[in-house]
């Protein structure tokens, strides 16, 4: 059976999340033994990413090994965002085991903590490149992600494979 340790963050903060009137017990639905293997298998996919990232180096959950030094700047940002983001994963999970995403129940909270997941899953990758730099003192470089409106897009003219491609400034 999972415990909070085989995960990023606590039972209270996906309590905040899916804004449930009260903690999962063994008679709500997702059972607490269910939300807490929902918060496991979301914190293997994270600490998926950040292997990817940083190899065998990469902190898990309390539980694992290694987990993020919060004595610096990245290490604080690393654990907030590994926090946020199981937080987010574990809720899309008890919401749809919940059946919020069907009638007549349905909910928008489903596709709105899908979207977050998948953003919040790239800025992870970030966040863990600057923890690397912050723990090992070296340079890197991130691609920045940003979420919002979009207000102006500038295209330009270019030539590839003998086709000339021509844009214009577009609001």
């Amino acid at each position: 059976m999972a415990v909070e340790n085989d995960s990023y963050c606590a039972e209270a903060d996906v309590v905040a999340i899916t804004q449930y009137e009260t903690d999962f017990d063994g008679s709500s639905t997702p059972t607490e033994t269910q939300l807490l293997e929902f918060m496991a298998r979301r914190a293997g996919e994270l600490y998926a990413i950040l292997y990817d990232v940083m190899g065998t180096a990469a902190p898990g959950p309390a539980a694992y090994s290694v987990t993020v030094d919060t004595s610096t700047d990245g290490g604080k940002a690393l654990d907030a965002v590994l926090k946020q983001q199981n937080s987010i994963g574990a809720s899309f999970d008890v919401l749809s085991a919940a059946g919020a995403g069907e009638s007549p129940a349905r909910s928008e909270r489903i596709a709105e903590l899908w979207t977050m997941w998948v953003d919040g899953n790239a800025a992870l990758r970030n966040t863990a490149t600057m923890y690397v730099a912050s723990t090992s003192g070296t340079s890197t470089s991130a691609t920045h992600i940003s979420t919002g409106e979009i207000t102006e897009k500038s295209v330009t003219s270019r030539e590839e494979d003998g086709l000339t491609f021509n844009g214009s400034t577009q609001w």
